[in-house]
């Protein structure tokens, strides 16, 4: 009985602090803790931890966490939150190219691609994911910090370095196929497996046709023939139970199995072609479509109190199914057709709702988004709503985010939340016409174009 009080207590001091906020209240404090949280990412040295838990730190770093972070302390230093930003991306730039007195770098293959997760101490690799797309979106990061304090001359050369010292030729396996390099070898050269398209790789597209010098070359050809126009790529079809069909791009195109929504989120963040093209931006509507269609089309969950505003699914952290049990661990969650679920073919056996997912669509669906974020936020039972650890600086421990839980145990809640997963949350927030807008990401991710940037918010 007594904690149940407590509990009804708790409750009702949710609902009473949610009523007192306004929506546009709710959003930047939102958007000003998921700043905080790539804050807390952030080493001393300048590097980026992979996640944020519960139970505390880990000396694991990750590169794309650094691309990510720098992204962040742009949205910060926009919003007014920060005055240190330069300072502390340089300072990250150092660490990554050995540019320190401390004997720190980030660990690179012989030809340049760097590791994905390394001590956080030192940037010595932990395991031999030498990775392509890890290694660009962390060089995308530092030219969406360049493009945005354009004025620093120290910054936009330590940004240069990096992105000149980086040959991405080598990650373009056969043209035709659209095939990109999933791993390299530390020696230098790729190990034969690759992705082919739809998938967060247009990143790496990106850069490589970028800093191709003829036209000929395989960078560009690759572009040419799989990105150029996305009308020739592959997708699969979601048919909702009300009758509407949602054509999703995906990498399977033999199997027609989605992909997941993080995919879109990336290359909106990083890829200009993407951000600005008409066409990407109704793929990217038609995926958010299918998603929330898909989870209103849960009958089996709506028993337990599924609502219309609860849907969003990406990778990450979340319950999955092992040995016939469902224990904690990272999943790449998807959507499937409805009767795939409970088979092979299911891609969320967990059920794992992934707020972040949901936010990431904003640029597309501010509505809807916005609309469904506020009614989560508001929402009595807490779900998704995870409090940041108390860190000196900071925060005090009463800050929180919006993350993940799941229909198969509501009583879970996740151990950590990872940085490059959860970056979606920063994009769909950050792109709100309320907050930044998607000019602040039209604008700074425009990397290869000389012409200073115009962007200014309205205030």
């Amino acid at each position: 009985m007594k904690k149940l009080i407590v509990s009804l207590i708790a409750c009702l001091g949710l609902l009473t602090g949610n009523a007192q906020k306004t929506d546009h209240q709710i959003l930047e404090e939102l958007l000003h803790n998921t700043v905080k949280f790539y804050q807390m990412l952030r080493a001393d040295n300048g590097l980026y931890h992979d996640y944020v838990s519960t139970h505390g730190e880990t000396n694991r770093g990750s590169a794309a966490n650094i691309g990510m972070g720098l992204v962040a302390q742009c949205v910060a230093s926009e919003m007014g939150w920060t005055t240190k930003a330069e300072e502390e991306i340089i300072e990250t730039l150092q660490s990554v190219l050995g540019h320190n007195d401390q004997g720190i770098r980030l660990d690179r293959t012989a030809q340049n691609c760097f590791i994905h997760f390394f001590d956080i101490n030192t940037g010595k690799a932990i395991g031999e994911d030498w990775s392509p797309i890890d290694t660009d979106l962390m060089i995308s990061g530092a030219l969406f910090a360049k493009r945005y304090f354009n004025h620093n001359e120290q910054l936009g050369a330590y940004v240069d370095e990096l992105y000149n010292l980086v040959d991405q030729a080598q990650f373009i396996g056969d043209w035709t196929k659209g095939q990109i390099a999933l791993k390299m070898t530390e020696e230098g050269p790729a190990v034969n497996s690759y992705t082919l398209p739809y998938n967060e790789y247009m990143v790496v597209a990106w850069l490589a046709k970028n800093q191709a010098k003829k036209k000929n070359a395989p960078a560009n050809k690759l572009w040419d023939k799989w990105y150029g126009n996305p009308d020739g790529l592959p997708t699969a079809t979601y048919a909702s139970k009300s009758g509407e069909a949602y054509h999703v791009m995906t990498d399977h195109a033999v199997s027609k199995e989605f992909t997941s929504n993080f995919t879109f989120m990336f290359n909106y963040l990083f890829v200009n072609e993407f951000t600005t093209s008409e066409k990407y931006q109704e793929a990217m509507r038609q995926a958010a479509l299918a998603d929330r269609a898909w989870w209103n089309d849960r009958d089996d969950l709506k028993p337990m109190g599924l609502q219309p505003y609860e849907w969003g699914t990406t990778a990450g952290i979340g319950l999955r199914e092992h040995d016939g049990a469902l224990h904690e661990g990272y999943t790449v969650d998807r959507i499937c057709r409805m009767e795939h679920i409970g088979t092979d073919r299911d891609r969320n056996k967990g059920k794992n709702v992934a707020l972040s997912a949901m936010a990431g669509y904003s640029p597309v669906l501010p509505d809807l988004v916005r609309k469904d974020l506020i009614a989560m936020y508001r929402d009595p039972r807490g779900l998704g709503k995870m409090a940041l650890p108390a860190r000196e600086g900071i925060s005090d421990g009463g800050d929180y985010i919006l993350w993940k839980y799941s229909y198969s145990d509501l009583n879970w809640r996740p151990s950590k939340v990872e940085g490059v997963d959860y970056a979606c949350m920063l994009l769909g927030l950050a792109a709100l016409p309320e907050l930044l807008g998607v000019e602040f990401f039209q604008e700074y991710n425009d990397f290869f174009n000389p012409d200073k940037p115009q962007y200014k918010r309205a205030r």
